[in-house]
């Protein structure tokens, strides 16, 4: 599964142009078909996600593009499981995410698991992608937890990848799932 930051128009045009590149082998990515349809929950109502599937010309093998603002094997936004993450950090326990939230304590207390899990990794996954795209930044402040200090670098590396290339239409938590490879699952993605 991919992360990929750009509208489904975009993507569309990038891959008629043959400029997506198969991150196993670097070559030109092709349409090949769609994924299964689901419903991706919002912070407000749901929306439909059908995911783009493609095929590599080099190594033949296939990859599923998932937008950023949804999250692989996950039901709800980047922007709900980002919030919920940032809430965590701040030291609210997950039933009480859950009821602010409106979604059920097991699933958020799966969503801390995986992100408390991987924390250590995100810090530095993001802390690289925060130096790379700003080298004069300062210091990660240190949040007391490892879930805080991950969520504090994914926050600074989402304001700077906004520094340097400007405002978007994305949110900080879909840069962030960008930069992070999938935030709570995957393979981190390192800086160019």
């Amino acid at each position: 599964m991919l992360i990929i930051a750009v509208t489904a128009q975009q993507l569309e045009a990038d891959l008629a142009a043959g400029a997506v590149a198969c991150p196993d082998c670097g070559e030109q990515l092709s349409r090949w078909g769609f994924g299964r349809s689901r419903e991706v929950r919002m912070a407000h109502g749901t929306r439909q996600l059908t995911p783009r599937r493609t095929i590599c010309a080099g190594c033949q093998s296939t990859h599923v593009l998932c937008p950023a603002w949804s999250l692989p094997r996950r039901r709800d936004a980047a922007a709900v499981i980002g919030q919920a993450l940032a809430l965590a950090a701040d030291g609210q326990g997950h039933r009480p995410i859950a009821a602010r939230l409106g979604r059920p304590p097991a699933t958020v207390r799966g969503w801390l698991r995986a992100a408390r899990a991987r924390a250590p990794c995100l810090r530095a996954c993001a802390t690289r992608w925060a130096y790379a795209l700003d080298p004069c930044q300062g210091p990660v402040t240190p949040a007391g937890s490892d879930l805080g200090d991950a969520i504090e670098a994914i926050m600074l590396a989402a304001r700077a990848w906004m520094l340097r290339f400007g405002p978007s239409r994305t949110t900080a938590w879909e840069r962030a799932v960008w930069l992070t490879g999938g935030l709570l699952s995957g393979p981190t993605r390192a800086p160019p």
